[in-house]
């Protein structure tokens, strides 16, 4: 005796769901899964297209699914009829997306829970309906014995193993070498076997195509930053922070951009208080003793933690969240310190002298090769590759560097600009 897969709630389905197309009544309704009213139709077209035998019953009743040839334009085509009632409904509806074994189960399911937040779904051999249900059974070949035995790989509404949940996102945890899999309330709409995330990820924000599979990675991802942003479990932030460090590719969360609007948790305060950190992009500038007992961490993650909380230890940051990101070198080269002490001494024999009092220089490897100097809360910080520059160049970027000081004014600025040229014209105009 052969075995099906049965699904079931309450409530009587009306017939007119299996050939209205576009008919539902859940499009406005942002609790309900389904809203696009094809899904249950593509559905018995598929299963009939992959000759897979199936049942469908309204209370007792048996609603029966039968195909007839059709000519169009010298092609035969399958029309699908509803209780002998002929309908424009053709076995070539939904296209190959709803050839995938799981596709007319989940949407099937996904119809039941609507409906029926208990739906049953089991392994059963009888087949027959019950009076005041819908009941549809679907026969047990390879593939939907498959989905029946790894259940939570494509609905995780029953998986108790979620870790966490806010406004974006639940986080559960993943399946060994099964790569991502990402769930619109409760159900699959993406996997892909060769992405490695830290964590599997539900939402009822990622947005899904007509064929119920997942139309935008960008919302997806965003919504995933913002949900890791906001988590207050310490635990996740813990693991999240544990696994990504140490490089800067490999898992899906390294690609994300953590600049989305919405606030860090204090939780990851207290998480990263007591850690020290540098970007991995910045490593490369840094010495090996610099980079000793620092977690190494992807630089667009560090970059919104730090311009957040500022007292965290983050090495290679700079304190402007417009300005060159640098290492700061303790040990410059003589050569280099040797033409700062003659551009200094330069400058303090011009009128320049009056402007240029004590600056508080220091040298740094920039992480951007074309930046040269850098003015931050009073200090001068100029590149190690400035070595190869001569002293009057080097005098010009501490004149530049201590007029950013001076005045506030950033770079390329019109305001910076009009500061110079009123400097320049106030010397030209003295006698």
């Amino acid at each position: 005796m052969k075995n099906y897969l049965k699904i079931q709630s309450q409530g009587e389905i009306e017939t007119e769901a299996f050939t209205l197309i576009g008919a539902s009544s859940k499009r406005n309704d942002s609790s309900k899964i389904g809203f696009f009213g094809s899904g249950l139709k593509y559905s018995i077209s598929a299963l009939l297209r992959n000759n897979i035998d199936f049942k469908v019953f309204q209370g007792e009743k048996e609603i029966k699914f039968e195909t007839v040839d059709k000519n169009f334009r010298d092609e035969i085509y399958k029309a699908i009829s509803v209780n002998g009632q002929e309908t424009s409904m053709t076995t070539t509806m939904g296209g190959q997306d709803w050839d995938l074994p799981f596709a007319p189960i989940r949407e099937i399911y996904s119809n039941a829970l609507d409906e029926d937040e208990d739906a049953l779904l089991k392994k059963e051999s009888s087949l027959h309906g019950e009076s005041g249900s819908t009941t549809i059974f679907i026969e047990m070949n390879e593939n939907v014995n498959h989905f029946f035995e790894n259940f939570d790989s494509y609905f995780c509404n029953k998986n108790p193993n979620v870790i966490h949940s806010n406004e974006f996102i639940s986080i559960y945890p993943t399946i060994e070498n099964d790569g991502i899999r990402y769930f619109r309330k409760g159900i699959l709409c993406f996997h892909d076997e060769k992405e490695k995330p830290v964590f599997n990820y539900n939402s009822a924000h990622f947005e899904i195509n007509e064929s119920r599979v997942l139309s935008s990675h960008f919302t997806a991802k965003a919504n995933i930053a913002k949900g890791l942003k906001v988590c207050t479990n310490k635990q996740v932030i813990r693991e999240l922070i544990d696994t990504l460090k140490g490089g800067n590719s490999g898992y899906l969360e390294h690609k994300l951009d953590w600049s989305w609007y919405a606030s860090f948790s204090n939780e990851w305060l207290e998480v990263c208080k007591d850690q020290k950190f540098i970007p991995a992009e910045m490593v490369m500038f840094a010495k090996p003793s610099q980079i000793e007992g620092r977690v190494i961490l992807p630089k667009s993650l560090l970059i919104c933690l730090y311009r957040q909380f500022s007292d965290l230890d983050v090495l290679g940051l700079s304190e402007k969240s417009d300005g060159a990101d640098y290492i700061e070198d303790t040990n410059p080269s003589v050569i280099l310190t040797d033409k700062v002490i003659k551009s200094m001494s330069l400058l303090n024999n011009t009128r320049y002298a009056h402007r240029l009092v004590n600056p508080n220089i220091i040298y740094a490897s920039f992480c951007d090769k074309n930046v040269l100097g850098m003015a931050e809360n009073g200090k001068i910080i100029l590149s190690i590759k400035l070595e190869s520059f001569d002293v009057n160049a080097i005098s010009k970027i501490i004149i530049e560097e201590n007029e950013h000081n001076k005045t506030g004014h950033s770079d390329e600025t019109r305001a910076f600009q009009d500061h110079l040229f009123d400097l320049y014209f106030d010397e030209l105009a003295r006698k």
